[in-house]
């Protein structure tokens, strides 16, 4: 996977943020800039977490007395299904 950069988290980020205000349900608590901050603070975060997962996978299918090649449907079926149970393990549904 590919990690955007951070001028492409800040403009989700400001994207997520005036979608957010135009929602008549959302109120915020404090100003702008202070929301957009938490906001790109919790996509890096998270993205940071899926980098995490997705190593963690990768280390399991290495543990493997017989893996699959990387590349091949089966090693990246494997992948997905053991960074699924990552989520799992951090009870993220």
């Amino acid at each position: 996977m590919v990690r955007p950069s951070r001028e492409r988290i800040q403009q989700l980020a400001r994207e997520l943020l005036d979608a957010l205000s135009r929602s008549r349900a959302v109120t915020f608590l404090k100003d702008r800039d202070a929301v957009l901050q938490a906001i790109v603070h919790a996509l890096t975060d998270e993205l940071r977490r899926e980098e995490e997962r997705g190593d963690a996978a990768r280390r399991r299918i290495g543990m493997l007395r017989n893996p699959p090649p990387k590349g091949t449907p089966e090693y990246e079926a494997l992948l997905l299904k053991l960074v699924e149970e990552e989520y799992l393990r951090e009870g993220v549904e």
